[in-house]
């Protein structure tokens, strides 16, 4: 599994609903391409942070594309973007889907 970490410091509030509703659409784009799960963070009113769960790097690679376009995006509109990546191992109670 790979996993990328994003953080988005946006210039105020409602640029933050609008970077919301954007990654919605590249998020549901990505899936189609290995994109297995998304973690939303209201860091605070005008942060943000995404975990996102890749089957691979490879996968990631992939998908990748939609994000550069949307992280450019943002930068255009005040966003400060910052990323990380690498293999990860996910540790998940049996019964994890009982609380989501």
């Amino acid at each position: 599994m790979y996993l990328r970490i994003v953080t988005i410091k946006c210039p105020n509030q409602t640029a933050k609903k609008a970077f919301k509703l954007l990654n919605r659409q590249v998020t549901s784009e990505q899936m189609e391409v290995g994109l297995l799960k998304e973690t939303t963070v209201d860091i605070s009113d005008n942060d943000l942070l995404y975990v996102k769960y890749w089957i691979s790097k490879s996968h990631f690679d992939k998908g990748r594309k939609n994000w550069q376009k949307m992280s450019k995006e943002f930068n255009e509109m005040g966003a400060i973007v910052t990323a990380v990546g690498g293999n990860a191992h996910v540790n998940v109670l049996d019964n994890f889907k009982d609380y989501l």
